[in-house]
């Protein structure tokens, strides 16, 4: 789960604050390259290659350019040029207007990209302008966006542990399972269960090894049990003794995508259980 999930409007709003506040400076020039001294770096995160602030220019200048190599031996012909504009404006002042945007495009040579990148917002004329033109598109990142991906990545954020019981619990006791019909939530907290994954080995031949400590509850004269997966299909598998796996699972394997149509294997683990009142091993794959 990304970090600015857990998030609130209120919290956004005060970090967003914060954020444009690092980069007051003695003076606004100073403040503005502060700024984009950022950006070069956070770009650089992001992916993108030789980042460079540009020499101080008019408002409607460019303050950034920055590469993206494009695929294996092609990367240094097949390359994207960015053509990027910052602002710093305060998150309350009024949103960035279509001008703006439309000042940028006026500067990317065809077949090139711009980013407009601010701490504050776009206005919706904005948005669409940076779209009208797909010779020239430009990328619009607004403060809001900025900050969560600097959150995410961990840039400039530090985080405290919240212990969390729904998450805990999630984690230890609980497996949601998804069917045609209705969500099944399985709760298993008082049940002995082992973790074990289905391999790749036993895929290809067909058969499922249980876990010892499973395989010890079977009776030593059972010779087919009834195993149930998550608590939904039901087979009657066969028990080979002394290998501890059951055979004749070919259609278990395929009917919970175990086994493809194509013969492809694909491993998954699972929580197993005995239902001893029963007589059923229970197994809840992971979905």
């Amino acid at each position: 789960m990304k970090v600015s999930s857990s998030l609130n409007d209120a919290e956004i709003k005060d970090l967003l604050h914060q954020f444009y506040e690092y980069f007051d400076r003695a003076n606004t020039s100073e403040t503005g390259r502060a700024f984009e001294e950022f950006l070069r770096e956070y770009l650089i995160k992001m992916g993108l290659d030789e980042v460079v602030v540009t020499q101080r220019s008019r408002d409607g200048g460019i303050d950034l350019t920055a590469m993206r190599k494009g695929f294996g031996d092609f990367s240094e012909t097949d390359i994207t040029k960015y053509y990027i504009q910052a602002k710093r404006n305060n998150p309350t002042s009024a949103p960035i207007s279509n001008a703006k945007v439309r000042e940028l495009k006026g500067t990317i040579p065809f077949g090139h990209k711009g980013i407009f990148i601010t701490t504050a917002r776009f206005s919706d004329p904005a948005i669409t302008e940076a779209d009208n033109d797909p010779s020239k598109p430009v990328v619009l990142i607004d403060g809001k966006s900025l900050l969560l991906s600097c959150i995410d990545n961990k840039i400039g954020f530090v985080f405290k542990p919240i212990f969390s019981k729904v998450e805990m619990d999630s984690f230890v006791c609980t497996s949601t399972l998804n069917d045609a019909n209705e969500s099944i939530s399985l709760t298993i907290p008082n049940i002995n269960y082992v973790e074990k994954i289905i391999t790749s080995n036993d895929i290809r031949a067909r058969i499922l090894s249980v876990p010892r400590a499973i395989f010890e509850q079977l009776g030593d004269d059972v010779d087919v049990v009834t195993v149930k997966i998550n608590a939904d299909k039901e087979y009657q598998c066969s028990v080979r003794k002394p290998r501890n796996y059951l055979a004749s699972v070919t259609d278990l394997l395929r009917d919970n995508n175990l086994l493809t149509s194509d013969g492809v294997s694909n491993p998954k683990m699972a929580k197993w259980f005995y239902d001893s009142e029963n007589s059923i091993v229970n197994i809840i794959i992971e979905v």
